[in-house]
């Protein structure tokens, strides 16, 4: 009886694996080269390659206003990097056309079907931007090592011509006070 559990327990759990990642939509070339060249236009400083998206999902156009006849919506991952030092991780929501392919602002999509703002309402704690600090932090530190650095082990190798000088003679002290 055991030995049953356990089977029909595995074979549930594999089903249910395999059901997610079958149900996933996939992002097309053309849906992720014009997603690139919208955030690029908005971040001078996009890593090249970096764009990554997840969670795509396929809603239906229910406001006449706008001309799609479905909107595409993708949680978007990608870096910046600033001056080779300050490093960015975005995530954000994207908002995409398959008809126009054109990237969509969030105000256009508004009231082009509720389930969009409960998606986006869904994956609100995931979005936003996280700097790198690790760069940042070595840099800081740097500003404390170096002055102690110098203050500690290189000065003390300095030469120093007053004490060569009293050390020869060089001041005409007949008496060293030392």
């Amino acid at each position: 009886m055991k030995k049953q559990l356990v089977a029909i327990f595995t074979v549930l759990a594999l089903f249910l694996s395999m059901g997610t990642f079958v149900s996933a939509e996939t992002a097309t070339d053309e849906m992720k080269k014009t997603i690139e060249k919208g955030i690029e236009s908005k971040h001078k400083d996009l890593k090249k390659g970096s764009l990554t998206l997840s969670d795509i999902e396929t809603y239906p156009n229910e406001d006449s206003e706008l001309e799609a006849s479905e909107v595409t919506v993708a949680i978007a991952n990608y870096d910046t990097v600033r001056d080779n030092i300050f490093y960015f991780d975005h995530t954000e929501v994207v908002f995409y056309d398959a008809d126009k392919n054109e990237l969509l602002a969030e105000a256009a999509v508004a009231k082009a079907n509720p389930k969009i703002k409960d998606y986006k309402k869904a994956r609100e704690s995931e979005l936003g931007t996280h700097m790198d600090w690790i760069v940042v932090t070595a840099l800081l530190f740097m500003l404390i090592i170096i002055p102690l650095f110098i203050l500690t082990v290189w000065e003390k190798r300095q030469y120093l011509t007053t004490k060569f000088k009293i050390d020869n003679n060089l001041y005409n002290q007949t008496k060293l006070y030392r």
